[in-house]
């Protein structure tokens, strides 16, 4: 009962919970998945995916599954205290879960990290390397002092894992009454060793539709989609798995920037962060309208220049309509909104958005919030642990690593 399941619980996700849009790695030919066989699977038996047969979307229009959506809800409720995920396609964190639930092990494909001050950048769009593997975009960190190179912040298959985010899993997995691996193969270490820690002591629940390594140590085996168990459990909870919903937050601001004592100009800008300040970038183009006249950007920073001596009539106030347009992968309408300036005082508007894909509609979430965007926190050890692929096993693979304290 729902009773038994409010203490701590820790989540191990994966590939497979993304049925209905991405394909995995690992599946088989005979999959029931519709994405159909894994990546891996079609390379290792040199075929291609059949187009007609198997529904696959580009990443970034994926919609976040019930099983996402279901874990989000849980975390709301106090029930679930730890995501661990070896995803990388940033679903997790669209969902709503918050980063300080989050352990994405192999990073996220949407997110660009500064080589020099550590500083995160989350995009809209996909992010490409300049060279192979070397996960160098070609873009330079926003911070004039700072210029360091950006990087792709993932890490592949081979390569190590943050030893902070694996100790960090490491304890969560430890202090959980409950472990849940879902959609996992369990057979990539040392990732797999965190759920494998509770199942030595007997609190490890496993859904997958293949055999896993740790299927003998598992309190629980279930052999079904995640999605199926998903919706069973919630309904078992008393719990409704909310709808997804898009949400960011737009940032308009106003500030003279002439240095005379005669106030002439004053810079408009259009920023965007997620839904706990970090930088965001949403927007692919922002109009801005005064006295009938557009101009449009298309480029950060969307930035906009109010010359007041050329407005009709000598203003001391005007409106300036700014009309943000979006990338559009789940078919978003432009937002508009008017902010207000005042000659000689400078303005900020914060404004939390969230769309509706089914209606396809904006709303404006009410929010009184008029501090600056705060920069993301770094990763407070730079140490890897290197990880390796291994052959998938239906016996237990026993650990050698000790859980830290």
């Amino acid at each position: 009962e729902r009773g038994c399941v409010t203490r701590p619980t820790c989540t191990f996700t994966t590939f497979h919970i993304h049925i209905i849009a991405v394909p995995d790695f690992r599946s088989g030919m005979d999959t029931c998945l519709d994405t159909g066989p894994g990546v891996w699977e079609l390379r290792a038996k040199k075929k291609e995916r059949d187009a007609k047969k198997h529904s696959v979307t580009d990443k970034m229009k994926a919609v976040p599954t019930p099983t996402h959506m279901m874990l989000v809800k849980l975390c709301q409720e106090g029930i679930l205290k730890c995501l661990v995920s070896q995803n990388c396609d940033g679903l997790h964190r669209k969902s709503g879960i918050p980063t300080t639930a989050l352990l994405e092990l192999h990073g996220n494909t949407n997110i660009e990290m500064c080589m020099k001050c550590k500083k995160k950048y989350l995009r809209d769009y996909s992010l490409k390397n300049i060279r192979p593997r070397s996960h160098l975009t070609g873009a330079v960190c926003d911070d004039t002092k700072c210029g360091g190179k950006l990087r792709k912040n993932i890490v592949n298959f081979g390569e190590s894992l943050p030893e902070a985010i694996l100790d960090s899993g490491y304890e969560h997995a430890e202090k959980a009454d409950l472990c849940l691996a879902m959609g996992s193969s369990l057979t990539v270490t040392p990732a797999a060793e965190i759920p494998e820690n509770a199942g030595s002591s007997g609190r490890l629940v496993v859904v997958n539709l293949q055999t896993t390594p740790l299927d003998d140590i598992a309190k629980l085996r279930i052999f079904a989609k995640c999605d199926d168990v998903s919706t069973l459990l919630m309904k078992k909870l008393g719990l409704t798995i909310p709808p997804f919903k898009l949400r960011r937050k737009l940032i308009l601001s106003a500030t003279p920037t002439s240095k005379s004592k005669v106030c002439n100009t004053t810079s408009v800008l259009a920023e965007g962060a997620d839904m706990e300040g970090h930088p965001f970038s949403f927007m692919k183009e922002v109009h801005f309208e005064v006295d009938d006249k557009v101009t449009v950007t298309n480029k950060q920073p969307y930035a906009f220049v109010v010359r007041w001596d050329e407005l009709r009539g000598r203003k001391e106030c005007v409106s300036v309509t700014v009309k943000v347009v979006f990338h559009g992968h789940y078919g978003e309408p432009l937002f508009e909104k008017v902010l207000t300036i005042t000659k000689k005082q400078s303005a900020c508007k914060i404004l939390p958005l969230e769309y509706d894909p089914s209606t396809r509609k904006w709303s404006d979430i009410a929010d009184t919030s008029t501090k600056t965007v705060p920069s993301t926190k770094t990763v407070p050890s730079t140490k890897t642990v290197p990880s390796t692929k291994t052959v998938p096993s239906t016996k237990t693979v026993p650990s050698t690593k000790t859980v830290p304290s």
